[in-house]
């Protein structure tokens, strides 16, 4: 097995220390960065808005279930001296259902939540894939690399600031 594993290797080597038959060929590439699109882009504002509006409105509807149970359960021990055990019992295994639904249907809206803002991420990134695509072949490029997986680049090669422009123009907000 060890001895497969050396004729591939040994294989890989020697195609990729082949002489390129006399000719080089000239790459046309360019880096764009992603992060920079997803923050400062219009949609990208429009979409972090819309998030923080979610999730307070989110907080604000978590913490009325909380207020509404804690005072259910605050009416409950109130009565409690005046209530016999079966009463009491049934009271409370109510509440703990009441909190067991509770917990479902905040859980339910959250995954919901989470996933609409997914969705207009990725609507986000799909539109800058395109762009960016439409600006390569507009330009000649040969490849497009993302700016967080280089480590030196010529300022030159960097096509961000135009898939910016064209993205604000083309997708100025989001919808969640």
């Amino acid at each position: 097995m060890k001895a497969l594993a050396y004729v591939f290797m040994a294989a890989f080597a020697a195609l990729m220390l082949a002489p390129t038959q006399g000719h080089t060929a000239d790459l046309n590439i360019a880096v764009i960065d992603i992060q920079t699109l997803q923050k400062q882009s219009k949609a990208a504002q429009s979409l972090d808005g819309q998030i923080a509006s979610m999730r307070k409105s989110f907080q604000s509807e978590v913490d009325g279930e909380e207020k509404k149970l804690r005072d259910k359960e605050k009416a409950i021990l109130a009565e409690r001296p005046k209530l016999k055990e079966d009463e009491l019992k049934a009271k409370a295994d109510g509440f703990q259902k009441e909190v067991t639904a509770s917990q479902k249907k905040l859980q339910d809206r959250k995954t919901s939540m989470e996933k609409s803002i997914a969705d207009a991420v990725a609507k986000l990134r799909n539109e800058i894939v395109k762009i960016t695509s439409a600006i390569g072949k507009d330009k000649g490029l040969d490849l497009v690399l993302m700016r967080s997986s280089t480590v030196i680049v010529n300022e030159k090669l960097d096509i961000t600031a135009d898939v910016l422009k064209a993205l604000d123009e083309q997708m100025p907000d989001v919808k969640i």
